[in-house]
């Protein structure tokens, strides 16, 4: 959760998400109903691998606990 590489990959991701909010914010630009669901689930798929290394600690502390 702390490497350089981690930080790299959510810098990235960030980007990702940046791009994805200025296309929504293009008032000439999106009309497409399935394209603007598209993209929505695209931003809630990179939000859940942001926070894939907290879910995988908390399954392997719930798992220790059991």
């Amino acid at each position: 959760m702390k490497s350089a590489v981690w930080e790299d990959m959510l810098k990235e991701m960030n980007d990702w998400l940046g791009d994805i909010h200025k296309g929504l914010e293009d008032p000439g630009g999106l009309t497409d109903d399935k394209l603007l669901h598209r993209l929505g689930g695209n931003a809630e798929t990179i939000h859940n691998i942001m926070q894939m290394p907290e879910t995988i600690r908390d399954n392997i502390k719930d798992d220790l606990g059991e």
